[in-house]
């Protein structure tokens, strides 16, 4: 189902003014239907193949409506535009790169987005068809080289040299409004245009009317008894397809049982938050599930359940799991929980790619609604709730910002069910698992490196957005940290180290981007290990003339893959280990920030909160090492 289509869209563009180049023409023309159809970001890596769309997008027309961003290191670049879409997926953002080599280094962001379901629009410029498979330079096969991961590609042959016909460019602003309906469809994700351009790649001054003849004759352009156009008449304005926008699917019932625990994975959203609390469920929540928060919520339960699932009959052992997003850290939860042939697992997810790595998910419904045979009994009961109605009233407030329509009975009819006696056994059972959960916690070593994740999620409030890498830190969260009102974002399409840094400065300038009217927009945050840092550190280069994202990078220097000592291969021996898996780095990542243009400090986790709570604009980044290895350097 759709949303109907906005009547009050224009229907069209303006054909653009003809520069001398059919390339050029023909980007300006894909600009301006990218930028009616939605798109408010692009990022691009230099080259020259791609100069085309610099020359269409720097058009005054155009600067105000797409701002432009500059990446040197192409896979930078696809990490950036990837954090601005997912920042908000109603606004995709487009990376282009130039022809050859660069195209490949997009395809790390293209399978995150793939895995994440992440709208992007991936451009890509190409030699044209007489220039490709003769050994012409910088030319390679990059028509579908993303081909099992994209949602729509096209290859569009090169328009006609010195001006684009009327065809060429209904073409491409109608391939284009298809790619974005794709990227933006009932199963988001990345789509791939790949561009042929011929020479000239640049604006040029039309020739006089005496030798436009032979000039056009000799580009290989239509002559004027040939182009309808080329008397100087005014050219209709080229149709512009919009696709109406998915809507929510309908819920569809799922069986709720007084031992049904849910789990909300990457992107569960505060669905996952809703239906717990409404049938006093515990939930088992990662920390960039998007419903870590709650009266239902049970902190450190990865420990625990390890436990409660190895004993078949432990009194808090779960008959049912409702799992929604996707579970990726804890053992305990997809291989113990979800793999475990006495619990009866639901997924909840509206796409065909469900997450069901143990293969035992018995059913799957595209959103959910809870059959509880408590509530439908209690539905029947006119005992007066006044009473308790006003005392929640405060709780309804606090939780409405948490809630998402389509899961079921609101907080204010829970009040008619909290006499029953199941959902009382429910909250009873809940308490247990909250205690038993925290008891396990507490006697659990603390790190340095839990102390400073500890920290920066602390510090990150309901404005806030705090992006985490994946290394043991997110687990270390996953194991330790409370509720939190932030919004929490990680890689967890593929779970890899690829653009992070890139990514988090993507989401800080969309969320600092003064076009959204947020009078504060809150502070971004990346929490990341060295390795991961280090993977990404053209993720920190920005240009003088770009606009900075306001970001703080907080990496916690342990001097190697900490992550790798919690599997099974910290049982190798430990020379092995320490050079094939932990790999020390021996980098001064705080000298080698500063070297790429940010400001940098070396700190304890003593004083990192104190510093993550002061104000400060821009780019900065925060070191973090063990006291006794400190140097205490500062590079401002």
């Amino acid at each position: 189902m759709h949303e109907t289509a906005d009547i009050a869209a224009p229907s069209g563009i303006t054909p653009p003014t003809p520069t001398g180049s059919g390339a050029v023409d023909q980007a300006c023309a894909i600009w301006h239907a990218l930028a009616e159809l939605g798109v408010r970001d692009a990022v691009l890596a230099p080259g020259s193949r791609s100069a085309p769309l610099v020359y269409g997008l720097a058009r005054p027309d155009l600067e105000a409506r797409i701002r432009a961003h500059v990446r040197i290191d192409e896979r930078a670049a696809a990490f950036t535009a990837l954090g601005l879409s997912r920042h908000d997926p109603a606004h995709p953002a487009v990376v282009v790169t130039t022809s050859g080599t660069a195209t490949a280094h997009l395809h790390a962001a293209v399978m995150e987005a793939h895995h994440s379901r992440i709208p992007l629009l991936v451009v890509t410029a190409d030699r044209p068809a007489e220039l490709r498979e003769v050994g012409a330079n910088q030319t390679t096969r990059q028509a579908g080289m993303y081909r099992s991961l994209v949602r729509f590609e096209a290859d569009l042959p090169a328009p006609t040299a010195r001006r684009a016909t009327d065809v060429e460019l209904r073409t491409a602003v109608s391939t284009v409004a298809r790619a974005l309906a794709a990227a933006t469809s009932e199963h988001p994700g990345p789509v791939h245009l790949n561009l042929s351009f011929r020479d000239p790649l640049v604006p040029h001054v039309e020739p006089p009317a005496a030798d436009a003849a032979g000039a056009s004759a000799a580009a290989g352009a239509p002559a004027a008894d040939e182009d309808e156009h080329a008397t100087g008449e005014s050219r209709d304005a080229i149709v512009l397809t919009r696709r109406s926008r998915p809507v929510p699917p309908q819920p569809q019932p799922v069986p709720i049982s007084s031992r049904t625990v849910v789990v909300a994975g990457d992107g569960a959203g505060p669905a996952a938050r809703e239906l717990a609390e409404q049938h006093v469920l515990p939930l088992l929540a990662e920390p960039s599930s998007g419903a870590h928060a709650g009266t239902s919520l049970v902190p450190g339960y990865p420990a625990l359940l390890a436990q409660v699932m190895a004993d078949r009959g432990h009194p808090l052992r779960p008959d049912r799991a409702i799992v929604m997003g996707r579970p990726t850290l804890s053992r305990s939860v997809i291989g113990a929980l979800l793999g475990a042939d006495d619990v009866d697992v639901i997924v909840v997810d509206p796409h065909l790619d469900w997450a069901d790595a143990a293969r035992r998910a018995r059913l799957v419904v595209p959103a959910a609604i809870g059959e509880d045979p408590a509530l439908a009994a209690d539905a029947t009961d006119e005992t007066d709730t006044t009473d308790a109605t006003d005392a929640t009233d405060a709780t309804d407030a606090t939780d409405a910002a948490g809630a998402s329509a389509g899961t079921g009975a609101t907080e204010r009819d829970l009040t008619a069910v909290t006499d029953t006696a199941e959902l009382a056994a429910r909250r009873a059972h809940l308490a247990a698992w909250s205690r038993a959960a925290a008891q396990i916690s507490s006697g659990l070593p603390r790190s340095w490196q839990q102390t400073a994740a500890l920290a920066v999620w602390d510090a990150s409030g309901a404005r806030d957005t705090l992006v985490l890498g994946s290394s043991s830190l997110v687990r270390d969260l996953e194991q330790h940290a409370g509720p939190t009102s932030a919004r929490v974002i990680a890689n967890r399409g593929l779970a890899g180290i690829d653009g992070t840094t890139a990514l988090a400065g993507g989401i800080a300038l969309a969320q600092q981007d003064p076009r959204r009217g947020a009078a504060d927009p809150g502070r971004v945050r990346l929490l990341v290990g060295d390795l991961t840092a280090l993977h990404d550190l053209t993720g920190l280069i920005i240009g003088p003339e770009e606009t900075r994202p306001d970001l703080d990078v907080v990496i916690v220097d342990d001097g190697g893959g900490r992550i790798f000592s919690g599997l099974e291969h910290s049982a190798a021996p430990p020379e092995l280990l320490r050079r094939f898996f932990t790999t020390p780095h021996g980098t001064d990542l705080a000298a080698a920030a500063a070297a790429l243009g940010a400001e940098a400090r070396e700190l304890t986790t003593d004083s990192l909160g104190t510093a993550l709570s002061q104000p400060g604009p821009g780019l900065r980044v925060f070191v973090v090492v063990q006291e006794e290895h400190s140097t205490l350097s500062s590079t401002l």
